[in-house]
């Protein structure tokens, strides 16, 4: 059985198959694409917000640590919906990021430490979502997960470029999240050929983010100030381009650090 647990946005995680808690039915693997048609053709596809159930026991043989883990449900899940922020689904080593925005009761009596509770969560980006992080270093390139390079070092060509490769093993494109540390003036990175460039000054102890999905630029300053850097990106190539399925070559001047996250979605999680 995969491992399912929420977590919130503060970390407090609850873990749906351990007692007292016991996730007994859920759409987790079911999906729906809406789509656009142009007299008899079909013209597109797209995905609206989506609501999933499921249906969660929760159980225990003490009074006390009943009503402890029913309030402890409600807590953790409805700290996301006041603050605005995604929670995230786990199923496996994939999430989505969502709010649980029902829970109805049943089944339960007062000298009986057992209830249902079935649940409704509400995503406006369904789709599942597992992390690939990079981590590349001015003299080596290294990753967290188990993926083979095709260098297991970065090396540097005649025109002064360190060069290494990931490989994006996804059936399709993969967003990403770039996070380049200074200092640095005008980073440039080269994925797959394709040229990543902002034109900005980092000093020590500050960063920048380019977000491919939500398409921003942003400069972190050594105070945690966040600027937007939209208007520095490169126009001519967007940096906002998607990492292509394969093997892909990366390149950089090796004069800065920075970590790639690659986005791997899929519509159902993986089954494993």
């Amino acid at each position: 059985m995969m491992a399912i647990r929420y977590e919130n946005g503060r970390g407090d995680a609850i873990n749906l198959l351990q007692p007292p808690y016991c996730l007994q039915t859920g759409e987790l693997f079911d999906y729906e694409w809406s789509y656009e048609s142009s007299g008899k053709k079909i013209a597109g596809f797209s995905k609206e917000t989506q609501e999933k159930s499921l249906l969660l026991s929760i159980l225990n043989y003490s009074r006390e640590k009943y009503y402890d883990a029913v309030n402890h449900f409600a807590e953790v899940v409805e700290v996301d919906v006041l603050s605005k922020e995604p929670g995230r689904l786990f199923v496996g080593d994939m999430y989505l990021q969502c709010y649980v925005i029902t829970s109805e009761k049943s089944d339960w009596e007062d000298d009986i430490e057992l209830l249902d509770n079935e649940i409704t969560v509400v995503t406006d980006h369904p789709f599942w979502i597992k992390e690939h992080p990079y981590y590349f270093k001015t003299t080596e390139v290294g990753s967290s997960g188990v993926k083979k390079y095709a260098y297991r070092y970065a090396y540097r060509y005649a025109n002064g470029l360190m060069n290494t490769a990931i490989i994006n093993d996804h059936y399709t494109d993969c967003n990403f999240r770039m996070i380049i540390y200074g200092p640095i003036i005008d980073p440039l990175v080269y994925i797959g050929g394709h040229e990543y460039l902002v034109n900005i000054i980092l000093a020590e102890g500050e960063y920048l983010e380019i977000d491919s999905a939500a398409e921003t630029v942003t400069k972190v300053t050594m105070f945690g100030e966040r600027i937007n850097a939209f208007n520095n990106r490169n126009f001519e190539q967007s940096v906002f381009e998607p990492v292509h399925p394969g093997q892909q070559n990366v390149g950089w001047s090796g004069l800065f650090d920075f970590d790639l996250i690659l986005y791997e979605e899929r519509s159902e999680p993986k089954w494993q």
